[in-house]
C-alpha cells in the first residue's frame, strides 16, 4: 500500500469526523436560548424546529456519505 493514500485515507476520515463534530455542535447552540417576552418564545420555537430539521438533514446525509 502507498503511504500516500494511507495518509490521504486516514487525513480523510479525520476531516469528515471533525466536520461532523462541528456540525453538530453548531447544530445544537442553533435553539438559542429561551426568551422572556411571547415574540422571543416564537422565534426560539422557531429555531427548535430549524434545529430539528438541519439534526433530521445530518442523519440522511451521513448514511450516503460514507
Amino acid at each position: 500500500m502507498d503511504f500516500s493514500k494511507l495518509l490521504s485515507g486516514l487525513g480523510g476520515k479525520l476531516l469528515r469526523q471533525a466536520l461532523g463534530i462541528a456540525m453538530k455542535e453548531g447544530v445544537k447552540r442553533m435553539g438559542g436560548s429561551k426568551g422572556k417576552g411571547p415574540q422571543d418564545r416564537f422565534k426560539t420555537a422557531q429555531s427548535r424546529d430549524s434545529q430539528k430539521r438541519m439534526q433530521q438533514i445530518m442523519r440522511i446525509g451521513r448514511r450516503f456519505w460514507k
